[in-house]
């Protein structure tokens, strides 16, 4: 965490009642907030009623909980007991999210992508940051929880990163599988940019940025997946969360040198070798669907 040295200092010098009173007052401020919730989903009828579940689940109910139906095929819009928008066509992740924000009927919006559980209390932790009025958004990180294939291996580590230390960060380039956001600051920086069938989320937090927003990283939020992917789907995400905007020759060649000494060696050092054929797999696979 990044904090000056008064800071240190004045956190440094708290009784345990200060930090139990201030705990309790994070508690009653999180249980007075009114949040709207929504849930994009394209085509994940295997996993959005886990994920929709999870919501009501929290520590600290949602006002409200919608689903954003982005042209699914596969009758994942079908889900009883909330409200659900659907799409004409899919419209991509850029024109989902911008119009779950304009839906929601709250200043504080949670999302969570339909192949995603939240824990308990995501919401709960969450919502005492907004006690600040410069953050914007908060996100946490996702817990691969799945059945351990090659695959799955490989997007834990490759992906979610789940093996590493995680460290609680401000000014954070911001990712949305599941976070919180205020509704008024992504207006005001125009919202999210429907044209994005990806990016879309670093887009929104490079402007936050800009506009003297704060976007936080907080470990102690994450969210769970449960589903089971194959190699093409994780290079699929994998390009889309690395490469949204294209790949030029440069690009190829350097995640080419990535792949070699950073996924490749990581891949080694778990004796994961399946792992290592997909991460030299990855940079070409990048370069064929971006170029």
């Amino acid at each position: 965490m990044r904090k000056d040295a008064s800071a240190r200092q004045a956190s440094a010098g708290k009784t345990v009642e200060q930090e139990l009173t201030e705990e309790a007052e994070g508690s009653r401020f999180a249980i007075n907030m009114k949040v709207s919730a929504y849930v994009p989903c394209y085509n994940g009828r295997s996993t959005i009623l886990e994920t929709v579940q999870s919501i009501h689940d929290q520590t600290v109910p949602a006002a409200e909980i919608f689903v954003i139906d982005d042209g699914s095929t596969d009758g994942s819009g079908d889900v009883s007991g909330v409200k659900v928008i659907r799409l004409k066509s899919n419209e991509g992740r850029g024109a989902a999210r911008a119009r779950a924000m304009v839906e929601a009927q709250h200043e504080l919006v949670l999302g969570c992508d339909a192949t995603l559980a939240l824990d308990r209390r995501f919401l709960e932790n969450a919502l005492r940051w907004f006690r600040s009025e410069r953050v914007a958004a908060v996100f946490g990180w996702i817990k691969d929880a799945a059945k351990p294939t090659a695959a799955n291996r490989w997007r834990g580590r490759h992906l979610f990163q789940s093996q590493l230390t995680q460290e609680e960060t401000h000014f954070a380039s911001l990712a949305t599988g599941c976070f919180v956001v205020r509704k008024s600051a992504v207006q005001e920086v125009g919202g999210f940019n429907p044209a994005l069938r990806a990016g879309e989320d670093a887009d929104l937090g490079q402007r936050l940025l800009g506009a003297g927003f704060d976007v936080v990283f907080d470990p102690t939020l994450f969210a769970c997946s449960y589903s089971v992917n194959s190699v093409w789907e994780v290079l699929e995400r994998y390009a889309r969360w690395n490469t949204p905007r294209g790949m030029g020759v440069r690009d190829y060649l350097r995640q080419i040198n990535y792949a070699l000494k950073v996924m490749v060696a990581a891949d080694l050092r778990a004796k994961d070798f399946l792992g290592a054929g997909i991460s030299l797999l990855s940079p070409h696979y990048q370069f064929w669907i971006r170029r």
